[in-house]
């Protein structure tokens, strides 16, 4: 459902249904729906990442520190985000899988996982309207308004 009306100080729009969003920013503006998009799936793969560093077994803090999100390429009709693992903490594996010889199973990134996909539509749309608000202030300010 999409509702435009306009007003002495300008255009007021709301947009509300995930599939009017997507038809809009398909139909209006598909480059920068693309880079919104990017921004979201980052933005969540960023939550992903703080709350595996939660349920990370505490140690020298090598894991926390190389724990990151990373955009990855995708393709031309899907955008991408990770969080990986880099540097001197390899040992993720190990305590993500239990095979490390404690044979003790932390799945910091399973629990991660599990926390978020219950609110996963709730944090998905949050972190939209947060994206969204933030590029047209952005854009109102670079026009002078």
């Amino acid at each position: 459902y999409c509702h435009r009306r306009a007003r002495r100080s300008g255009m007021k729009v709301s947009i509300t249904g995930i599939s009017d969003i997507n038809h809009v920013l398909e139909t209006i503006a598909p480059r920068e729906a693309k880079n919104l998009m990017r921004a979201v799936v980052y933005d969540m793969a960023s939550q992903l990442a703080e709350d595996a560093k939660v349920f990370s077994p505490d140690d020298t803090g090598t894991l926390d520190r190389n724990t990151k999100p990373r955009r990855e390429r995708g393709s031309r009709d899907t955008v991408e985000a990770t969080v990986r693992v880099t540097g001197k903490a390899f040992y993720w594996r190990f305590l993500e899988y239990g095979d490390g010889p404690d044979k003790v199973e932390h799945a910091m990134f399973l629990k991660a996982l599990q926390k978020m996909r219950p609110q996963a539509d709730r944090v998905y749309l949050e972190a939209f309207v947060r994206k969204l608000e933030a590029r047209l202030a952005r854009e109102r300010k670079r026009m002078g308004a």
